[in-house]
């Protein structure tokens, strides 16, 4: 599982990459053509299939007010 700065980290690239990181589905995306396939189960809830939105937000909220 990796740590709050870890997926802020990811955020980051994605949004430097000029993707809309309030789409969940545009970071996804993202992550997944850069070969990052493990970085995209971070955002899912831990021995689940489901995303975990509310993490996400949150973590997006905090990617935009730094």
């Amino acid at each position: 599982m990796a740590t709050k700065q870890e997926k802020l980290a990811k955020l980051r690239e994605a949004d430097q990459a000029g993707v809309d990181v309030s789409s969940p589905k545009a970071v996804i995306t993202h992550m997944l053509a850069q070969g990052d396939k493990d970085a995209v189960l971070w955002f899912y809830k831990k021995g689940s299939v489901e995303f975990d939105f509310d993490t996400y937000h949150k973590l997006v909220a905090e990617l935009k007010a730094n």
